[in-house]
């Protein structure tokens, strides 16, 4: 039987920052993750989508035979997409009006059929989601508890670095989201992630007993 209503947490911050990896280790307390970034490419997978944005946006971003990155022919190639809209704010405006909303129904499902504890305490869901505001992911919900994951923009260099990322990418990328000082001061709690993993480990303590278990 579902929940009235989870805890939701969001978590948030900017990129290379380890969101995944905080978001982690709250579902690793009990939780459930929602990665909106996973969903939305799955989402692209579905055939609508798939004819919606070759119609949208040509042939060019759909993959053909011989393409190695991506995912398989006849599928939307995500970096071709990518290029085509990263510096198009009107193709972007047009590839999220496709997305966005498919994606804030899953979530929505998702968190509907979260059984309850066997105490019947509320079920916990951790959504990581770099563009929440625009996803109304929760429609005039707000939610439980907001974590902004702080790194030191050097932290954050090296890391998309080692993505493989060229230098400069990650302000590029960064220059077309939200500010990461409007997404800390929305924060009910900041969580450092410069350190290692088991300092990462003692910041979520933090929040889950702090943040979480009072809202149970």
């Amino acid at each position: 039987m579902a929940s009235a209503h989870p805890v939701t947490i969001l978590v948030q911050g900017g990129i290379a920052s380890g969101k995944s990896t905080i978001g982690r280790l709250l579902a690793a307390r009990g939780a459930a993750f929602l990665d909106c970034d996973r969903i939305a490419h799955e989402v692209l997978a579905d055939p609508e989508v798939e004819a919606a944005v070759r119609e949208a946006f040509g042939p060019g971003v759909i993959r053909t035979e011989g393409r190695a990155e991506g995912g398989p022919e006849g599928r939307v190639d995500r970096r071709a997409l990518g290029r085509v809209v990263f510096d198009d704010p009107a193709a972007l405006a047009r590839l999220e009006a496709l997305v966005h909303p498919r994606v804030r129904d899953r979530v929505q499902a998702a968190l509907a059929a979260l059984p309850a504890g066997a105490d019947g305490r509320r079920p916990v869901a951790v959504i990581d989601a770099a563009v929440a505001s625009k996803m109304r992911l929760l429609g005039d919900d707000d939610y439980d508890v907001v974590v902004f994951v702080d790194v030191s923009p050097e932290t954050r260099r090296r890391r998309a670095l080692e993505r493989g990322w060229a230098p400069g990418e990650l302000e590029r990328r960064e220059a077309r989201q939200e500010s990461l000082a409007v997404l800390r001061g929305r924060a009910d709690v900041v969580v450092s992630n410069d350190g290692d993993l088991r300092e990462a480990e003692s910041h979520v303590e933090r929040v889950w007993s702090g943040f979480v278990e009072p809202r149970r």
